[in-house]
């Protein structure tokens, strides 16, 4: 599925080197993420699960077709965290974290007003994502009986685990592996925004952008199958399991800094140079 992403982007990047003028460089963003369950008990009664804030960073680039009509893409990281705790003993009974790894590609068609040097613009358009994969901490009143994982004096310590998608070798006393059988790796969803953009002396681009982004895929369909799924089963000894029908809108500010490169200038320079030598010539 990431070779999807990617041959989206080489394709825009064809087509913008193809015709005209367009804006290439690297950007950075900060997004408040907002986690939201199919379950919606699951947040109101038993779990606190806390809106944060995360980063992201990749390469932006913009075709001009006109003064006012452009395609924007990126392509990017994106670090998505997430903090639970349960609501009856405000984490002593469960305590969990999640951080999962995301490379995305958001495609917007741009609208730009104002004038030079200061221009400011509204944009949308689908975001595609693919979960590369993740990682983890639970800590569980559980364990202070039956602790998977102890310190040099017997003391129950959290539990670290690396989320994996592939759960044929899945082992039910395996704590430090999260198996997840029916992930939606290849995630789809909304984004829209605007933003400002300053012409800077030299043919460089500071631009400014603010966006939401509605996500429409969960993280994955919870199942039977998920042998290690965030949860521990010692026995007849049953953990907390994760439950992973959610998604996460999430509100961005991001940073770019671009640089122009003109095709059209680019072929009449060429043709002009032909001409000249061929005058030379003759």
């Amino acid at each position: 599925m990431i070779k999807s992403i990617l041959s989206v982007f080489a394709v825009m990047l064809f087509t913008v080197s193809s015709y005209g003028q367009y804006w290439f460089g690297p950007k950075v963003g900060v997004s408040y993420i907002d986690h939201v369950y199919q379950e919606k008990a699951y947040e109101s009664d038993s779990f606190d699960v806390a809106s944060n804030v995360n980063w992201q960073a990749g390469f932006a680039v913009s075709y001009t077709a006109s003064d006012m009509y452009a395609v924007y893409g990126e392509l990017l990281y994106e670090r998505v965290h997430k903090d639970l705790t349960d609501k009856q003993t405000g984490g002593e009974l469960v305590k969990a974290q999640m951080t999962n790894h995301f490379i995305s590609a958001p495609i917007m068609l741009r609208i730009t007003l104002g004038k030079v040097p200061f221009h400011y613009y509204v944009n949308g358009g689908p975001r595609l994502a693919y979960w590369v994969g993740g990682k983890g901490t639970h800590d569980l009143a559980a364990f202070d009986e039956f602790p998977p994982v102890t310190d040099d004096d017997g003391n129950p310590l959290p539990v670290d685990y690396t989320i994996k998608f592939d759960s044929d070798n899945a082992s039910p006393d395996d704590f430090s592996t999260a198996y997840v059988s029916k992930p939606n790796r290849f995630q789809f969803g909304l984004t829209v925004g605007g933003g400002v953009y300053f012409d800077i002396q030299g043919g460089s681009r500071l631009q400014v952008d603010f966006r939401y982004t509605w996500q429409h895929s969960n993280m994955a369909t919870n199942s039977s199958d998920d042998t290690n799924l965030i949860r521990g089963s010692s026995g007849d000894l049953d953990y907390y399991r994760e439950n992973m029908e959610y998604y996460h809108n999430f509100a961005t500010i991001g940073v770019a800094y671009l640089f122009s490169y003109d095709a059209n200038l680019k072929r009449k320079g060429r043709s002009t140079s032909k001409e000249s030598n061929k005058r030379k010539k003759k």
